[in-house]
């Protein structure tokens, strides 16, 4: 009995072990995959000053008035050139678009349109003769901080914090109040909403405009002719321990470190400018800046005649654009490999070496408004430049399709409501 008893154990303990080992070996039926989904790409820029709009987008754009929302022109090629258009107003394309504003009066002058952000950087090198623009093209109020950054530290300035504006109001402030003295820099953050801002000449000045840098840790700054006359670099840095700044030049032949800027430290909370005399030895070149945290940094560039142009970093990519006024393209890479390049404006392709920079001159007639467009098999910086008289214009060429690598697949969720 006993015995007959535990064959029936043996047996139950066979049975469902081998039931377990069944169960493991089944391959569980894959959930059929969500449907993928292209999310749309909205681009939206407020083009600041008054002149004419040189816009590039592959895809449609539009452009309106911020504060009546009237449509004031569409584009649905490529590019387009819409003359005597009055600042400011808002650019919506359907696709990744670059677009800035061209004035040949009283000299000729560029001043990029941008997205509106809710914080951002200005680097003034003489705010005694500048106001700032600050402008609101949403539908709900805007209030806004200032953050003045000067030679010796921050400066508290009565009239900085709590700027209101007004769904689509521009407010111009004369920072010659708040910071007479410079170089500084500007940040700005909004508490409420977000803005679109720029720093300008003072009327009865020069045309000069000085758009938002971007806060980073690295910079690489392209569009330095050849014929500038100068070249100075402004930094600033808004934390409260000092920072260390490498800065290299990436010319021609090879990138180098500028004698004027070695060992170069900033101090807390403040902005400092450093002439870099003819240290780029008269070629074409990008500068290169590095920190150990995010800090702001522009170069000031002037020709043979005009106002000086302030240049600030952009993002390496791979496709760039933009509506030009001929004379050069200058492509910069950054990167530790050689890359091919082919533009619009040339014929076959150039490589470019590593940390260097070419100038390719735009083939046919030079006039306002002529598109180019720059591909590359590796993330590049480009900039065209014109440099006839009167005046210097630097035209940043701006990515114009999203990096593969960036693209992402939506997948829709039936349970969400």
């Amino acid at each position: 009995m006993n015995a007959r008893k535990l064959l029936l154990t043996l047996a139950a303990f066979l049975v469902i072990g081998g039931l377990a080992v069944g169960l493991s070996l089944l391959t569980p039926a894959r959930r059929p995959a969500e449907p993928s989904v292209e999310l749309p790409r909205i681009t939206r820029l407020t083009c600041l000053p008054s002149g004419d709009v040189l816009a590039y987008a592959p895809g449609t754009l539009e452009g309106r008035e911020p504060a009546s929302g009237d449509e004031l022109f569409e584009m649905t090629e490529e590019s387009g050139h819409f003359e005597a258009q009055t600042g400011p107003l808002v650019l919506s394309a359907d696709s990744l678009a670059v677009a800035g504003v061209f004035s040949a009066a009283p000299v000729r002058s560029y001043a990029p349109c941008a997205p509106a952000s809710t914080t951002g950087t200005l680097l003034v090198t003489d705010p005694g003769n500048t106001e700032l623009i600050i402008t609101n093209s949403d539908a709900n109020e805007a209030v806004v901080d200032l953050s003045l950054l000067g030679p010796d530290g921050e400066i508290a300035a009565v009239g900085a914090r709590g700027i209101a504006v007004a769904p689509g109001v521009t407010r111009n402030v004369a920072l010659s109040v708040l910071a007479p003295e410079g170089p500084v820099g500007v940040t700005y953050s909004a508490s409420q909403g977000r803005v679109a801002m720029a720093a300008v000449n003072v009327e009865g000045r020069d045309s000069r405009y000085i758009g938002t840098a971007r806060s980073a840790a690295e910079h690489v700054i392209g569009g330095i002719p050849a014929e500038a006359a100068s070249a100075q670099l402004v930094v600033t840095n808004p934390f409260e321990e000092r920072v260390d700044v490498t800065v290299s030049a990436l010319g021609s032949t090879s990138e180098y470190e500028l004698a004027p800027a070695a060992d170069l430290s900033v101090e807390p909370m403040s902005t400092v400018a450093v002439d870099l005399g003819d240290s780029l030895g008269g070629e074409a070149a990008a500068i290169r800046v590095e920190a150990a945290h995010e800090i702001g940094a522009a170069v000031v560039v002037t020709g043979a005649t005009g106002s000086p142009v302030t240049l600030i970093g952009s993002e390496p990519a791979m496709e760039l654009a933009a509506m030009t006024l001929g004379g050069m393209v200058q492509v910069t890479n950054p990167g530790t490999e050689p890359v091919t390049v082919n533009t619009s404006a040339t014929a076959g392709e150039v490589t470019i070496e590593p940390g260097t920079t070419q100038a390719l001159p735009v083939e046919g007639e030079a006039d306002v408004g002529w598109p180019v467009s720059v591909a590359a098999d590796g993330p590049v910086v480009a900039a065209a430049v014109s440099a006839d008289q009167p005046g210097l214009i630097v035209v940043p060429m701006e990515q114009i399709a999203d990096d593969p690598q960036d693209l992402r697949a939506a997948e829709l969720d039936p349970h969400l409501r």
